[in-house]
């Protein structure tokens, strides 16, 4: 069930950022997310190891979903969707002064939600005392 729901709470975030399904760099960033709530190592190891696994699993070049990946963030950026970010927060830590590296919005994605799931914990827990 944790599965569908990281798959739909990744889906909205992406809406929310103007990275549409329709681009074909969301379904490389939907799925790069899910890997790194698995496995946090590959936040750190972009390039060597979360790309190479995507290609795999989809059957692609690794400069294929680089270049998706970076197609969807940049117009992302074009159409000022990257300044939801600031949502996740309550406070501005975005501009759109710059665009972010694909890892970085990927890690931003991953960590968001990690938090919240972190969040949902720690009510949990509390309400039962």
């Amino acid at each position: 069930m944790r599965k569908l729901e990281d798959n739909d709470e990744i889906t909205s975030i992406l809406i929310g950022l103007k990275i549409y399904p329709k681009m074909s760099g969301f379904d490389y960033i939907r799925e790069a997310v899910k890997l790194c709530l698995k496995e946090p190592k590959y936040l750190s190891n972009v390039t060597t190891q979360l790309y190479p696994m995507l290609s795999e699993k989809f059957n692609v070049n690794i400069k294929v979903i680089e270049r998706c990946i970076r197609f969807a963030i940049n117009s992302a950026y074009d159409n000022g969707g990257l300044l939801n970010i600031n949502q996740f927060y309550d406070v501005i830590v975005y501009k759109n002064e710059f665009k972010y590296p694909s890892s970085e919005l990927i890690a931003i994605i991953t960590e968001k939600i990690r938090l919240d799931k972190l969040t949902d914990y720690y009510i949990k827990q509390i309400k039962k005392l």
